[in-house]
């Protein structure tokens, strides 16, 4: 039997794998998890739509402390993460979320048809108190070819996102834009209206990965403040 073809968001996260390119927002954001982390006293972070595992990789490498574990539907990256972390590493999608884990959700929620449903079911495996990281991209109005490509249903606004939270059962500590130094990327976006041929990551220089993350830096820690940005994030817990 012939294997079913590889998606262009597979091939993305498996370049990226490849190369070793975890770009400087992937950086920006692992680093949140990795306070967030910290600052909860976690012993755990679980990797939900893992994707290739490149934040499995940034943990082992930064936070080694945490027990990292992950979930992923797709058969070719899992396959994937099974090789590079192992089969004891794979958490069931129907067990509760052990306490003290981290649960992070990083650019998955927008694959899901019904995200209402996967955050309400999500909400209800894990323990009262139990705390998620989620991010997910930004402003509806630029949907683009991009997304189609990449399999997204929608993007989301703050208040989108946090309703969406407290609807399923949790209570957010906080919700920001990040990335507002990218906007003008989600204009070009836009504009462009044709399919596209693909949908990679570029590969940066080390001075431009090297100066986008020193930026990436400054607008992440100043993240309460701006309006807009090319992606939300969240921080929340399962309501008591």
């Amino acid at each position: 039997m012939a294997a079913a073809p590889v998606s262009p968001l597979e091939r993305q996260q498996l370049e990226s794998a490849r190369a070793a390119r975890a770009t400087y927002w992937h950086r920006a954001r692992f680093e949140l998890v990795g306070r967030e982390a910290m600052r909860l006293g976690a012993t755990g972070v679980l990797d939900i739509g893992a994707g290739a595992g490149l934040l499995g990789v940034w943990v082992a490498a930064h936070r080694p402390q945490l027990e990292y574990r992950f979930e992923e539907t797709s058969p070719v990256l899992r396959d994937h993460l099974v090789a590079r972390f192992g089969a004891g590493a794979e958490s069931d999608r129907d067990a509760p979320v052990p306490t003290r884990t981290l649960v992070v959700m990083l650019d998955v929620l927008e694959h899901i048809d019904d995200d209402a449903e996967a955050l309400a079911r999500l909400c209800d495996r894990m323990p009262r108190g139990g705390a998620i990281a989620i991010t997910v991209p930004a402003m509806q109005w630029a949907f683009s070819s991009w997304d189609v490509e990449l399999g997204h249903h929608r993007r989301y606004s703050r208040r989108r996102l946090r309703d969406d939270l407290t609807a399923a059962g949790f209570e957010v500590r906080s919700v920001s834009y990040l990335f507002p130094e990218l906007f003008p990327m989600l204009v070009v976006r836009r504009l462009r209206r044709a399919p596209r041929e693909q949908v990679d990551f570029p590969e940066l220089s080390p001075t431009v990965d090297a100066v986008g993350h020193a930026v990436a830096s400054a607008t992440t820690a100043t993240r309460r403040l701006w309006p807009f940005g090319t992606s939300v994030v969240a921080f929340a817990a399962r309501r008591p």
